[in-house]
Order: C-alpha cells, then sequence, then structure tokens
C-alpha cells in the first residue's frame, strides 16, 4: 500500500489553514522516495478563491465551490517552479467541519468529480507543448482532507480512469527532519534544426515545439555520469554515497589515540552530512554530467535523407539544474529526475516566452534572435525547527532581462503561499547572453533589445514608412524645381 509522510509543520499549516478562512484548498508538492512512499515537501494554499465569496462570512464553503479552474492554474504553476526531483501529487482540504473527512459524506464524492475536472484540464494544457517528463506520465494522486473539529485526517489515492477511483493510503506524521541530497548539472546545447515549413510566415511556436521533441530524445538516449564515474542504475543514493566515502577513508590517514586507531571520520554521519562536508565533490553539492551520444548513433542509415528546407533554427545556451533527492532514492532514479528537470525547465522557459509575443508568426526572410527568461532559485523559508537535513529545498522561476527579482516574490506568494525576501532569490545560476555573440551572426542587419519579442533584422515598419514619406517629399521637391527652372529658362 502506498505511504505519505508529512512532516510536523505540515500538520500545523493545516490548521492555520482551518482556522484563519474556515475552508481553504490547495495542492501539494511531493517527492517519490521510492515505489511505495512518497514525502510531502510543500503544503501550498491556493490564493485565487472567489472574492465574492470571502466577503459573506455566512457563506458555508464546500469542495463543490472549489474552482477547479484556479486549481489547475496553481497546478501547472507550481510544477513549473519544481526541480524534476518532485512533483505536485495531489491537493487538500482544510475546514472547520468534520464532513470532510467522512468517507460516506457528499463532500466525499464531490472531491472524485474536482479530481478527474482537474485532470482534464491539466491534459488539456499539457498538449501544447509536450509532457514534462521523459517517463510515463502521472496517473495516481494523493487527496488530502483535514477537519479541525475532529482534528482528524484522511488520506486517499486517487487513480484517474474509468470514471476515477479513491483507494486506501496510509499517512504519517513524521518528527524526524526530512533528508536531502543535492545534485547539480550544467546542460549545455549547441544544435541545429531545419525548418521544414515552406509557407513565407512560419509559426514559431511549432517549431519551439520541433525542438522540444528534439532535445527530449536525446535526452532519452543520453548516459548520466555522476562525479565523471558510470554508476549503476540499481544501487540507490545512500549506497553509492557510502561507498565514495569509504574510498576516501581509505585515502585519508589514521590518528592514535591511546593506542586506538581512529579513522579520520565517523561512519555513523548522516548521508547529506557526508555529502556536505567533502566526502563527494568537496564543499559542493554532487556533481552530474548529461553525455549525449553521436548523431550517427541515434540514426539508422536508412533515416538519412538530403532534403530541402527553408531555414534553421539554431539552439545555443546552458540550463542549470539543481534537484534534491532521497537517499532511498535509486540511481536510476537519480538520472531520470535530472532528465526530466532539464525537459522541464526547457518547455517552461519556452512557454513562458511564447506567452508574451503578439504574433507567433514571423517571415523566413530575415534573422530573428529569441532570447527566453533565464532561470533563478530560491528557498523555501523555515518556521520553527527544519523540516529537513543535507541540502535545502530549492524551488525556481524564470525572469527576462531587465525583471527585477521582486517579480518571484510576488509569484513565489501567489503560487506558493510563502513569502520570500528579494535579497535571498539566486539569480546567479545562469548569466544573460553576451550580446556580442549575437552580433556576430547578424549580416549587415541589426536587431531590437527587446528580449520578449522576437528580433528581427529587418527595418521597423515606423521607419520604413518614415523613408518612403521622405523619399516622395524628396521626389516632389525635385520635380517642382525642374518645372520652375524650365519656365524660367522658357522666358528667357
Amino acid at each position: 500500500m502506498r505511504t505519505v509522510l508529512l512532516s510536523k509543520h505540515d500538520e500545523l499549516y493545516l490548521e492555520k489553514c482551518a482556522q484563519e478562512n474556515q475552508f481553504s484548498y490547495g495542492i501539494i508538492v511531493g517527492h517519490q522516495a521510492d515505489l511505495t512512499k512518497s514525502v510531502v515537501v510543500h503544503l501550498a494554499r491556493n490564493n485565487e478563491e472567489d472574492a465574492d465569496l470571502e466577503d459573506l462570512t455566512d457563506v458555508r464553503l464546500t469542495i463543490s465551490d472549489i474552482n477547479s479552474q484556479a486549481l489547475a492554474s496553481q497546478w501547472l504553476s507550481a510544477s513549473k517552479m519544481c526541480p524534476g526531483s518532485f512533483d505536485v501529487i495531489g491537493i487538500f482540504v482544510s475546514s472547520v467541519r468534520s464532513d470532510v473527512v467522512n468517507e460516506q459524506s457528499a463532500e466525499f464524492k464531490n472531491a472524485k468529480k474536482l479530481f478527474s475536472d482537474i485532470y482534464d484540464l491539466l491534459l488539456k494544457s499539457n498538449s501544447a507543448f509536450g509532457v514534462y517528463t521523459t517517463d510515463i506520465v502521472q496517473t495516481d494522486f494523493v487527496f488530502l482532507s483535514y477537519s479541525l473539529a475532529d482534528k482528524k485526517v484522511l488520506c486517499k489515492n486517487y487513480s484517474y480512469g474509468n470514471g476515477g477511483t479513491f483507494s486506501n493510503m496510509e499517512f504519517r506524521f513524521v518528527d524526524k527532519p526530512f533528508e536531502w541530497i543535492q545534485l547539480e548539472c550544467n546542460y549545455d546545447f549547441d544544435d541545429v534544426l531545419p525548418i521544414l515549413d515552406s509557407s513565407r510566415r512560419v509559426n514559431i511556436e511549432d517549431q519551439f515545439q520541433n525542438m522540444i521533441v528534439s532535445i527530449r530524445k536525446n535526452l532519452l538516449a543520453s548516459e548520466v555520469f555522476l562525479q565523471n564515474e558510470v554508476i549503476e542504475d540499481t544501487i540507490d543514493l545512500q549506497a553509492y554515497i557510502k561507498k565514495k566515502r569509504t574510498k576516501v577513508d581509505k585515502l585519508k590517514p589514521t590518528s592514535t589515540t591511546g593506542g586506538t586507531a581512529t579513522a579520520a571520520s565517523n561512519t555513523t554521519d548522516s548521508l547529506p552530512q557526508l555529502a556536505s562536508e567533502g566526502i563527494i565533490g568537496g564543499a559542493e553539492p554532487i556533481r552530474a554530467s548529461i553525455v549525449l551520444p553521436m548523431k550517427c548513433q541515434l540514426s539508422k542509415p536508412t533515416d538519412i535523407k538530403v532534403r530541402e528546407f527553408s531555414g534553421t533554427l539554431h539552439m545555443s545556451g546552458i540550463i542549470a539544474t539543481k534537484i534534491f533527492c532521497s537517499p532511498r532514492n535509486s540511481i536510476a532514479d537519480v538520472k531520470r529526475f535530472l532528465r526530466d528537470d532539464v525537459l522541464r525547465s526547457l518547455i517552461t522557459r519556452i512557454q513562458v516566452y511564447c506567452d508574451g509575443l503578439t504574433d507567433p508568426y514571423v517571415t523566413n526572410e530575415a534573422l530573428y534572435i529569441s532570447e527566453p527568461p533565464r532561470r533563478v532559485f530560491f528557498s523555501l523559508p523555515s518556521e520553527g525547527p527544519s523540516t529537513s537535513v543535507g541540502a535545502v529545498v530549492q524551488f525556481s522561476e524564470y525572469l527576462f532581462r531587465g525583471e527585477a527579482p521582486t517579480v518571484v516574490v510576488a509569484q513565489a506568494k501567489q503560487i506558493l503561499d510563502v513569502e520570500l525576501d528579494p535579497e535571498t532569490i539566486s539569480v546567479e545560476a545562469e548569466g544573460l547572453p553576451d550580446d556580442a555573440n549575437f552580433n556576430n551572426g547578424k549580416t549587415d542587419a541589426d536587431c531590437t533589445d527587446d528580449s520578449r519579442i522576437m528580433t528581427s533584422s529587418m527595418p521597423k515598419p515606423e521607419l520604413s514608412r518614415s523613408l518612403y514619406m521622405v523619399g516622395i517629399a524628396v521626389a516632389l521637391l525635385v520635380l517642382l524645381a525642374s518645372v520652375a527652372l524650365h519656365y524660367v529658362l522658357a522666358e528667357r
């Protein structure tokens, strides 16, 4: 049976939501520790509730009043912020009434319909840019309900399909902080894809979709190295760390105290402590590398063709990746999380970029430069005793050139229900691109400097019209001067 682990802070948060609003709902961000165990990382109340209903204190809100569109929007937005090792795994409801934890009540039946509506909305939203993962799509979710009246929690597993079904699920509030191990990777890509659309105006969103498909294919065929080593997929992360630790201990000198030889470090130290105190990768997190196969290995000889195309799409940049894993995660899970984080980050920044386009169509007669937003990281503020040891989990947001970190503060409050200090946001993980690199790729043309709008090497429409009118005026002046000069010469 599937088990969900929550911290004491999660229990206090559920109680707080019920006390402040009488009825609240939101999303559950979690981590899959193993096949049967999930860890709740964060609970985030939905802040887009109907303002009219909030003003009416005598209205008793129920699950049937939940805005599925607002909850699905929060779900998608939070998924974009999560690292590749975390996902939105379900929804929670917190109420002062006891019927929300009664399986025979109408509230419980309404919860099933709510899940079905949300899942349908998620499928529609993700169909535009494909899936967020290199693995199978998630179909099992968590429904968590808390009653302040009974101080009782109901936790069920929801499976999509055949109208949706609830099944039993174990849950447990854990006093011991969760352990997290951080892995980092910089995914560097520099590739060229052909634009096969022969029309004069090309849909840039379709070209981005082709780019996502290509990169997903490469990631699926890639190999992941940890600390420049190929690690067997079947072992778990804690076994890998202990193995590395044993190698380091053998290289360390031993000290003698009272005639007893003492190793340089204690084997009972926690795994995150070993990872952070120099056992692996010095003071830095575990470094990972994603190595792509040669292109000739991805295609069969019969797949190689000579084709005409109307242009090329050049992808260049670095995606900064940070994931946070449980010591019980297998190496295969770690590799999948890293690939998922790269793909999720790429899709997210493309979606954010395309949302700002006024016209997705561009001509194939000019050079266009697109600068998607860069990734910034932030840690969730802790209230009271820490709920984790080892690495501090981080989420991410995306900023365009010129945007201030205060944008991240507003997004974190609205989506994750947390208060951030702008000074604590890490904006150095991904640097701004060098404009000189773009200028070198141009051919006698200039591009505008607006990062939200694809820049074109063609003259601006306003400038073209102005030059056209000036040309006509000059031609008329020349014509009038010629006529006047003709009459003057004729009179003489």
